[in-house]
């Protein structure tokens, strides 16, 4: 196998393979094929079928220019769960201010964030300010702690998984502590794609055709941002089924090739600073920037705030306008038939004589 591609896609469906003989289910993943070229005939996979019955709508709330979802963890993995059978695909997005940054000047990123099915609040920032916004986050949904939990309802519920992104090395390390601690967690294969990956065409119609034979349920893209979500956005047109969670370095934590911040510190908020000083070269002057932005970031927020419930009122006169106009159009349409029946017939109502007291 001199291609890359062939050596990681079928180093992918081997782990996979292989997880499927940790424990014994009735969900073997050995019976999965390999990733070919081309897809299988459609009968080989039943079709997704459509939501019974519409999910209600979630809360949100605009913070750093963002509409960030008021919704706890069992709420956020619950529609999850509950999206992965169901067409069109989705993509779940978790947001700290590293996103924000880069919003500001990636249009493509942007529209990402503006298409995602739902964005959970990732950093501590987004926590405080909406409490000191009075719209209070029921939950900080990271794409780190997000993995546990929703594996666990994807074993329960019978959902497959596709983990994306890392190395190979990490996949197959997270990927065997998940199907250890979740037996019945069917993986549909792994792969960890090549530096510069998104720039090639061949590649990417190489993974479009991988996905959609593996047809997963959930797909954990763990690639960075603005890479993961935009890689995630695009499949999730292209392929029409699953849920895209970006996740970033959430694999890396639990395959323990990356420590993770102590939990005092993940409470508290400091857990950025814990990246920095393990990973100072690459992530130090990442947060510097953040926090020397922080008081612009700030402004920003209150005059996208402003803008935005500005927006909204406009919204609301011209719902209230239009209804007042629909009202007075209905009573004149009223008052024009009765005339007309009125005329029709030859009699006119009687006339109205004021009441006067007697003098």
């Amino acid at each position: 196998m001199g291609n890359p591609f062939l050596r990681r896609a079928y180093a992918g469906y081997l782990i996979a393979r292989g997880l499927s003989n940790v424990t014994r289910t009735p969900r073997a993943i050995d019976t999965a094929p390999a990733m070919p070229r081309t897809p299988p005939p459609t009968a080989a996979a039943p079709p997704r079928k459509a939501e019974a019955a519409p999910l209600p709508p979630m809360a949100k709330t605009r913070l750093f220019g963002i509409d960030v979802c008021v919704i706890s963890y069992d709420e956020a993995i619950a529609r999850i769960i509950a999206w992965s059978k169901t067409v069109p695909a989705r993509t779940v997005v978790t947001t700290n201010l590293d996103h924000v940054m880069k919003l500001k000047k990636d249009p493509v990123f942007r529209r990402c964030y503006d298409e995602a099915d739902m964005v959970t609040a990732d950093g501590m920032p987004f926590v405080w300010l909406a409490k000191h916004e009075g719209v209070p986050l029921k939950d900080r949904v990271t794409g780190s702690d997000l993995i546990e939990p929703l594996m666990a309802a994807a074993a329960r519920e019978g959902r497959s998984v596709f983990l994306f992104g890392s190395t190979m090395e990490r996949l197959h390390g997270a990927a065997k502590i998940l199907k250890a601690r979740h037996p019945r967690l069917e993986f549909r294969g792994a792969y960890a794609p090549p530096f510069g990956f998104e720039r090639d065409p061949e590649l990417h119609a190489e993974l479009l055709s991988m996905i959609r034979t593996a047809r997963p349920d959930i797909i954990l893209v763990a690639l960075g941002a603005p890479k993961q979500e935009i890689w995630a956005n695009g499949m999730a047109d292209a392929v029409r089924h699953g849920v895209f969670v970006s996740i970033g370095g959430g694999l890396d934590f639990i395959s323990g090739d990356i420590k993770r911040a102590p939990d005092i510190m993940r409470r508290t908020g400091t857990e950025w600073l814990w990246r920095a000083l393990t990973e100072p070269a690459r992530l130090g002057p990442r947060y510097a920037k953040i926090v020397a932005a922080l008081p612009g970031l700030y402004r920003a927020h209150k005059r996208d705030r402003e803008e935005h419930e500005a927006a909204d009122r406009r919204r609301a006169m011209a719902v209230l306008s239009d209804e007042r106009f629909r009202a007075v159009r209905e009573s004149a349409r009223e008052t024009d038939s009765a005339a007309a029946a009125a005329e029709a017939t030859d009699t006119f109502p009687p006339e109205r004589t004021p009441q006067h007291p007697p003098r």
